[in-house]
């Protein structure tokens, strides 16, 4: 399910027959009867309050869903009846009492006529309390990110200097069921590894003539697999992959693969980061001209080692999903849902990254904000349901009285627009989600870094201020709503700066103003 795979699965085997013919019916159509935990003379698998409540059972035919039947935990036999003799997917959810989706699993049944074929499928819940996955942060010091696991967190949590470090330009994250892992950047800059932050150990990762994602770890616990993702560092933009199941290797370390998809080799284009589960995979990528993509695409792992990667639909730009900005995370669930953050930070007088730049002699346009896109996948491709965070537009802010650009010619400072979120909002937007830094079956954890503006006042003698913010964003899954923040004193996500004429570190200047803070607003 992600970076952050839960601490604690609970795995309940209901039955281990596979789907059989039993039984037998009279005339030419058949049936199929599904035995669900606790169900009829097969109740011997107890459950208890913790688990699930619900099941519903759909029957598909190629696809279609003729039926779909519900039952309590402890129910009798689901039976499917009158059935014509074809082969047919039995799709079983379990559900918890807040009717929040727990697991899913299929099986295809053949079905005989005048028989009953009996099916049982094994299922792995999760238990439907929020289980405790731990918090991965990093604080960034001395153009470097240090990197520490906790299982709370509060405004006071620090990150210490450890020796578990990065380039700033690599944040990758995976925490696995037994270990969390992170991507370390050499002091050449030429050689990466894979470092295990329990116990130390490390394995390096052969990156020769590919560039890593700017992301480039993902776990997918439905397979057990921790996948490294990177591209060709050359014009031909081909994807590289490898897959690691269990823990990575530290004696022979984990050589990048090939994969038979290119991103477009006409275009200056850079991979950011990527999920997958299963054969699943969806990756984001920019083209020459910075627009952000997300592709929905197939993947599986050829004899050889290599990697087959096929389009499922058309990529969609972060303008096609509703939004603006760079997509910087991706995670799919143990549901199948897709989640992915976008961060819209920094200015239109440049693509400075979290250096936000004003002047005196031009209106500028400053941009903190960011969404949560919920996706669903489709038959041609994925589509967006719902969006968390995000505003759609920024706030004309004009500045209060006259200053002196030159300090010899009077001149009027000129309008700043800028996203300004008051108190009421700030339970409910974001300034610039960065990573997702904890998932439980019920809720996520983001990263979430930006700044907010406020213009100076010359009358009131009152400098303008930049306030920038690092903050652990929880997101309830069952309600998509924001459900608690935690604004972090000792750690910066990213080190956000103010810069041009009439700045002062984190202040706007304006002549004529004494230097006295403001409070924001």
């Amino acid at each position: 399910m992600r970076k952050f795979g839960f601490t604690a699965l609970v795995s309940f085997l209901f039955l281990l027959a596979s789907c059989m013919n039993m039984g037998g019916s009279s005339g030419e159509d058949g049936a199929i009867r599904v035995a669900l935990p606790g169900s009829g003379s097969r109740g011997a698998y107890t459950l208890s309050k913790e688990n699930a409540k619900t099941y519903k059972v759909a029957l598909l035919l190629d696809g279609e869903n003729l039926k779909t039947q519900t039952s309590e935990a402890g129910g009798a036999d689901i039976v499917f009846d009158e059935l014509e003799p074809a082969t047919y997917t039995v799709q079983v959810e379990a559900y918890d009492t807040n009717d929040v989706l727990l697991a899913r699993k299929s099986e295809t049944i053949k079905v005989t006529a005048g028989e009953t074929a009996e099916c049982s499928i094994a299922l792995k819940l999760f238990a439907s309390s929020i289980l405790e996955s731990n918090y991965i942060l990093w604080n960034y010091r001395e153009l470097k990110k240090y990197f520490k696991s906790f299982s709370s967190i509060s405004e006071n949590t620090e990150v210490e200097n450890l020796q578990f470090y990065s380039s700033y330009q690599y944040v990758s994250l995976a925490e696995t069921a037994s270990a969390q892992y992170v991507m370390t950047m050499g002091s050449d800059t030429l050689s990466y590894s894979i470092t295990n932050l329990s116990n130390s150990s490390s394995s390096s990762i052969k990156t020769d003539n590919v560039t890593l994602f700017y992301d480039c770890l993902y776990y997918d616990d439905t397979t057990d697999s921790l996948w490294v993702g990177a591209y060709d560092s050359s014009s031909n933009k081909q994807l590289y992959f490898a897959r690691i199941n269990g823990a990575p290797d530290s004696t022979n370390g984990t050589t990048l693969q090939s994969s038979n998809f290119i991103i477009d080799s006409t275009k200056d284009s850079d991979t950011s980061t990527f999920a997958v589960q299963g054969s699943t995979l969806y990756f984001a990528y920019k083209y020459d001209n910075g627009t952000c993509y997300l592709q929905r695409a197939s993947i599986t792992e050829n004899a050889d080692g290599t990697f087959a990667v096929s389009k499922v639909g058309s990529a969609k730009s972060v303008s096609d999903l509703g939004v603006s900005g760079a997509i910087t995370d991706i995670a799919i669930l143990y549901d199948g849902t897709v989640y992915v953050l976008v961060s819209n930070v920094g200015n239109s007088s440049g693509d400075s990254g979290d250096s936000f730049n004003y002047y005196y002699d031009k209106s500028n346009t400053m941009y903190s904000r960011g969404a949560l896109l919920k996706i669903q996948s489709t038959s041609s491709g994925f589509e967006v349901v719902d969006t968390l965070g995000w505003t759609g537009s920024s706030r004309q802010i004009a500045p209060v009285g006259e200053a002196k650009y030159d300090y010899t010619t009077p001149t009027t400072l000129q309008p700043l627009t800028a996203y300004i979120p008051s108190f009421s909002e700030k339970s409910n937007k974001f300034y610039g989600p960065r990573r997702f830094v904890a998932i439980k079956p019920k809720e996520i954890a983001i990263a979430d870094c930006g700044a907010n503006f406020v213009m100076p006042n010359c009358k009131e003698g009152q400098r303008g201020n930049m306030f920038a913010h690092n903050r652990v964003v929880t997101v309830s899954l069952s309600s998509f709503a924001i459900s608690n923040v935690t604004e972090l004193k000792n750690i910066k996500f990213s080190d956000l700066t103010i810069s041009g004429t009439g700045t002062s570190g984190g202040y706007i200047d304006c002549a004529g103003c004494t230097k006295e803070d403001i409070k924001e607003q």
